[in-house]
């Protein structure tokens, strides 16, 4: 099972990385993703843009992978990104250690789009998660540094998603 793999994969790389102590100091940054990953879950629960999908399992369903997805796999994702972030290095460093993390996850999202794990739909493809994760690993930058700001910039982002991305109304019921 795919997903199991990803888990260990992923609990491997949080013993190596993350420094426990500190934990507390991400989990703002950590709650605000999952707040945004469940407003798009269910916005486009029946018009989705991407969905994970289980090859191992009937039961794995998209629901399933992305509960394991924003509870547990991209939190430690997220810790990791945060506190190695060098936050006081030069500009080409940011820019260096931003680049690969969008890359990073660009790969790994084409990888499983390939290999049928996660499907695109209604326009999206994988051209577009690039975008994407620049906005998002930006977004959550800015979020663990200044939180408010975050908050703001995210408002117009969502609409103009919206806007790029229309939920037809008769799926919101």
């Amino acid at each position: 099972m795919y997903l199991l793999l990803v888990i260990v994969v992923w609990i491997l790389f949080a013993y190596k990385f993350i420094d426990w102590r500190q934990w507390h100091k991400q989990y703002p940054t950590i709650l605000f993703f999952v707040v945004i990953n469940f407003v798009y879950n269910h916005l486009y629960f029946n018009h989705t843009l991407w969905a994970f999908r289980g090859i191992t399992a009937e039961w794995l369903n998209h629901s399933i992978i992305n509960l394991a997805f924003s509870f547990f796999i991209c939190p430690m994702a997220l810790i990791i990104y945060l506190q190695r972030y060098p936050f006081h290095a030069a500009r080409r460093a940011r820019i260096i250690y931003f680049s690969v993390w969008v890359a990073f996850f660009t790969v790994i999202q084409a990888l499983f789009a390939h290999k049928g794990m996660y499907v695109y739909d209604n326009g999206w493809n994988s051209w577009h998660n690039i975008w994407l994760n620049i906005i998002l690993f930006s977004i959550l930058r800015i979020h663990y540094r200044y939180p408010v700001a975050a908050l703001i910039l995210s408002a117009p982002i969502a609409l103009i998603f919206y806007l790029l991305f229309p939920v037809p109304l008769e799926t919101l019921k």
